[in-house]
């Protein structure tokens, strides 16, 4: 097994070449007393090397660095032969070199277990054990670096695989068999993903596959492979099915957590249309005027009376941003699960003047929350939270008659200027705007 060697900094390359620079500088300056017993840790010197290497090169580190300091004594002691000084005591040199050789090799085996270990725990931080695709981590390792380049131009496809019904294969038949198909599942998409792409396990019984320079045509090709396959596959109790949803990147998405959620969406879509199905996300049509109960906002209170619903599952966060919030004057509700707040919609009597939601979730993302509130209330206005944000977040596709985007760590400024251009909007601007308008915050002054 290998690993990879870490850079030897600059600086531990000067001090190994000073270390062996030692022996030499002072057999030409004091060749008599080197010969002495006192001088022969001068010799040591040339060893020193050894044991800095060890720390960022293991064995190899070691073997150069002494190899190093072979040559440095053999051209110290021809110093010695020319300038016809005193030999030092071979025989303590000699006992002296070896306890110090054995000391360096054996810093160089610690070394080498522990770069070994270094990398066995890394490689196994960013793979799924069952399944043996890589995990969520390094999907959004992969997923910052291919967003970064579809800002560049390049093309940009995300699929969102889940399996249908998985619950019940591990209701009915046990867990052994749900995790037999997670296996066969990760096989199959093992085999169809190029090498240039990226297939992972998401979390749970879902998949993700990063599809770079792909156009739809392409993108829903391989889903169709994907989801032939595995209904085709035979357990000893059936068959199953895989739903999925698709999405591209476009101009001004922000983050690539907005484009993995766009691909989410469209799952959801194939789920309630059925399963075993491919759906793409396309933007929301216009939004009719909402019906009903209408924010306080819009009935003339004051507006640092809002009330306000926070979601994020980051528990930290959401308290964090509540308090803020709190303390600015606004009424605020936080909670972690995004069923509680369609409850909220769907139930209530007064409806919250804005939502403030974290764009990726587990349990269902920011941007299918707000699809599923703009079914109750088409005219809710929305602050999104992303910890990733790579440009300026501007695309037309975001769910919400208005919507403000505000990155993580978030900044109390500017989520205070985003929260109040949302609520002092005019409802009349409310009505004409699509579910996908987002309005464009300014970095407070």
């Amino acid at each position: 097994m290998t690993f990879p060697s870490r850079t030897v900094p600059a600086r531990i390359v000067g001090i190994s070449l000073a270390s062996l620079a030692v022996p030499l500088v002072t057999a030409l300056a004091a060749p008599d007393w080197l010969a002495e017993e006192e001088g022969l840790l001068i010799w040591l010197w040339a060893f020193a090397p050894a044991f800095l290497f060890a720390y960022y090169r293991g064995l190899r580190g070691v073997a150069l660095a002494l190899a190093a300091g072979m040559a440095t004594l053999s051209l110290a002691h021809v110093e010695l032969i020319l300038l016809e000084s005193t030999p030092p005591n071979w025989n303590l040199l000699f006992a002296a070199v070896s306890a110090y050789l054995a000391a360096c090799v054996g810093a160089g085996i610690v070394a080498e277990m522990l770069h070994r270990e270094r990398a066995k725990a890394e490689r196994l931080a960013l793979v799924d054990q069952l399944t043996g695709l890589p995990n969520r981590r390094h999907a959004e390792l992969t997923l910052d670096a291919q967003f970064a380049a579809a800002g560049r131009g390049q093309k940009l496809a995300v699929v969102l695989f889940d399996l249908d019904l998985f619950k019940q294969i591990n209701d009915r038949h046990g867990h052994k068999a749900g995790d037999a198909v997670l296996r066969i599942f990760g096989q199959i998409l093992r085999r169809n993903t190029r090498r240039m792409d990226l297939s992972a396990r998401f979390g749970g019984e879902e998949f993700i596959t990063v599809l770079s320079d792909c156009d739809p045509g392409g993108a829903e090709l391989f889903a169709q492979r994907v989801q032939r396959e595995l209904r085709e596959a035979r357990f000893g109790w059936g068959s199953v099915t895989v739903s999925a949803g698709i999405a591209f990147y476009e101009e001004g998405m922000g983050s690539y957590e907005v484009l993995v959620a766009a691909a989410d969406r469209a799952l959801y879509a194939a789920k309630h249309a059925g399963r075993d199905r491919i759906e793409v996300y396309r933007p929301p049509k216009v939004a009719a005027v909402a019906q009903g109960a209408r924010p306080a906002s819009e009935r003339g209170e004051p507006r640092r009376s809002a009330s306000i619903v926070v979601i994020d599952d980051d528990l930290d966060v959401l308290r964090a941003v509540t308090r803020l919030l709190q303390r600015a004057g606004y009424r605020v509700e936080g909670t972690d699960d995004p069923q509680r707040v369609i409850a909220l919609y769907r139930d209530g009597q007064t409806r919250p003047d804005l939502l403030i939601t974290d764009v990726m979730m587990p349990r269902m993302n920011g941007l299918t929350l707000v699809d599923s509130v703009l079914r109750l209330d088409p005219g809710v206005r929305v602050v999104y939270l992303s910890g990733y944000l790579q440009e300026e977040a501007r695309w037309a596709g975001l769910p919400g008659a208005a919507s403000a985007f505000v990155g993580k760590p978030v900044e109390a400024e500017r989520l205070i200027a985003a929260v109040r251009e949302m609520l002092e909007r005019k409802p009349e601007d409310d009505s004409s705007a699509s579910a996908g308008r987002n309005a464009q915050v300014p970095e407070p002054k």
